[in-house]
């Protein structure tokens, strides 16, 4: 931990705040499916329809969030996010409570998750504000590892929770959110220097990224690989009960090896891949992502789909602080907030696209898994590719971890 003594106080409290937030949303997610299939006897094309349509809704939160803490600053948009949420939570339990038709649900599981998604590109652009281009990826690795811990931790609460009371989940949920938005409000001062941008918020700035055709590049093939990281939201679990027959318990096992490997493993990683050109790196992780869930085709049990989860968290651990690593390399300092949201725009909805996808391809292949897991995986390995073809086309400055340059020529 040494390596960490030099942060910024504030990368400690986000550290803190997003292991809280994950915790609490976790609590609930893992749940809500079962919710309104199970209780409510809600078709799965509906519920699926549900997350569709509030993972896309989250998809425009991720551009709007970046964009308005370029305008307004990072500390308030976060803050408005995290509270605006807590109280929706409440409204979620109190319609759960109360046997509420599952429209006025889906309404507030949407508005939930638009309110969610601009907490992530406020978080981050405060990340590269704050910590040293040769620490941001490190610092990134170090954010992913509080999610993991309290996914880890979350579900184990939930599923105790909800043999008692679904609506539970949701207000202690709001209770977690509640909490996160006191620390930023108290805790975190602002890191956008003043001056930097007091524009009026306008999305007319989105039109010139398109002329960044690097960066543009850079995220069509992050949606392309996104498709691919989705499967472990819907896809991978079905497949697992329905097809392996494995038990709902160790379906909860196998998301817990997930979480667990990233918070032991995530900084060492990060470490070792920071000698090499990030482009390299992703595409690297996008290869071991599309292994890993081809060889889902081939699982028999447990075991090995436990084997086939090691596989795809490496791929997770390896792509993801790397891309918000170089997504800050490649955003002029003043729009970073801009590059961010716009980032998480296209892999938003690539996690969007991923259930479909993979809900489709169950329904047609599952009884050729190999066949179906490995039209899922070529997605991944079509980013890499693409990955690997931009990264010849970057500017070492871009495509190292340190990166100090203020604006991007």
């Amino acid at each position: 931990m040494a390596s960490f003594r030099g942060y910024d106080e504030r990368v400690w409290i986000l550290f803190i705040g997003r292991t809280i937030a994950a915790a609490g949303f976790s609590i609930v997610m893992p749940f809500l499916a079962i919710y309104l299939h199970e209780k409510l006897g809600v078709p799965m094309s509906i519920v699926g329809l549900i997350f569709l349509i509030s993972s896309a809704i989250g998809a425009i939160g991720q551009l709007v969030g970046g964009e308005v803490a370029d305008r307004l600053g990072r500390k308030s948009v976060m803050d408005l996010s995290i509270g605006a949420r807590a109280a929706i939570f409440i409204m979620i339990s109190f319609a759960v409570a109360t046997d509420a038709s599952f429209l006025l649900i889906g309404a507030f599981v949407v508005i939930s998750n638009f309110l969610g998604s601009l907490f992530e590109p406020a978080s981050n652009a405060m990340v590269a504000d704050i910590v040293e281009p040769a620490k941001r990826l490190e610092a990134y690795g170090l954010l992913r590892i509080g999610v993991n811990i309290g996914w880890a931790l979350g579900p184990l609460i939930g599923g105790f929770l909800a043999a008692f009371s679904y609506s539970s989940l949701f207000l202690l949920t709001a209770a977690t959110s509640a909490t996160v938005a006191l620390l930023i409000y108290f805790k975190v001062e602002e890191s956008m220097k003043p001056g930097d941008s007091n524009e009026r918020f306008s999305f007319k700035d989105l039109l010139k990224l398109r002329n960044d055709h690097r960066f543009f590049v850079f995220c069509v093939f992050s949606l392309i690989l996104w498709i691919v990281v989705a499967q472990m939201s819907s896809t991978f679990s079905v497949f697992s009960t329905s097809e392996v027959k494995v038990s709902v318990i160790e379906i909860g096992y196998l998301y817990t090896i997930n979480g667990l490997i990233v918070v032991f493993a995530q900084l060492p990683i990060a470490r070792y891949i920071s000698r090499f050109n990030m482009s390299t790196v992703i595409a690297t992780g996008a290869l071991v992502y599309s292994i890993g869930y081809f060889l889902v085709g081939f699982a028999f049990g447990f075991l090995f789909l436990a084997f086939c989860m090691v596989i795809i968290t490496l791929g997770e651990i390896i792509t993801s602080p790397s891309s918000m690593n170089l997504v800050a390399n490649m955003s002029p300092e003043n729009e970073r907030g801009l590059y961010m949201g716009f980032f998480g725009l296209f892999t938003s909805f690539g996690w969007s696209l991923g259930p479909f996808i993979g809900g489709v391809s169950i329904d047609l292949l599952s009884k050729s898994p190999v066949l179906m897991w490995g039209f899922i995986s070529s997605f991944g390995v079509i980013s890499a590719i693409g990955y690997i073809l931009l990264g010849r086309r970057l500017p070492s400055r871009l495509n190292r971890v340190a990166n100090n340059r203020e604006s991007k020529n």
